[in-house]
């Protein structure tokens, strides 16, 4: 059988601000706030992180009746195999702007990072949301 994910390494994103790690129950269960904001605004957001402690999920077992392999993604990449590039589909208008404006925000939120490939992997794919948008 072949291991579909041979990396060895999980890659993070680094954060753009210096943080600051502040327990919320003990010093194991501690989110990160970062520094460069007014004293007040810390203090706010840490008072209301650990008003709202019960809200967060710490383990897995924290979401029962989630399988961990749901909730993690990895690209599976197998090495040895060689890459057929698909033909590039042109979208519409309004599906090149509702990918856009989608990209740009999971982009500014951190949530996605670029990564350059040298091959086109695949294409994207618009599906319309009950309410008919994209």
């Amino acid at each position: 059988m072949v291991d579909l994910d041979p990396r060895e390494v999980k890659l993070r994103l680094k954060a753009k601000d210096e943080l600051c790690c502040v327990p919320l129950i003990d010093e194991e269960r501690y989110t990160s706030i970062r520094t460069s904001m007014a004293a007040a605004d810390f203090e706010l957001i840490h008072r209301t992180l650990k008003r709202n402690v019960d809200l967060f999920a710490w383990t897995t077992t924290n979401v029962p009746g989630v399988n961990p392999e749901i909730i993690t993604h990895r690209l599976s990449v197998y090495k040895e195999a060689h890459s057929v590039p698909q033909k590039k589909r042109n979208h519409g208008e309004d599906k090149r702007l509702a990918a856009r404006a989608d990209a740009e925000k999971f982009l500014k939120v951190g949530f996605i990072r670029e990564a350059r490939y040298s091959t086109w992997l695949a294409n994207v794919v618009m599906v319309t949301n009950s309410n008919d948008k994209w």
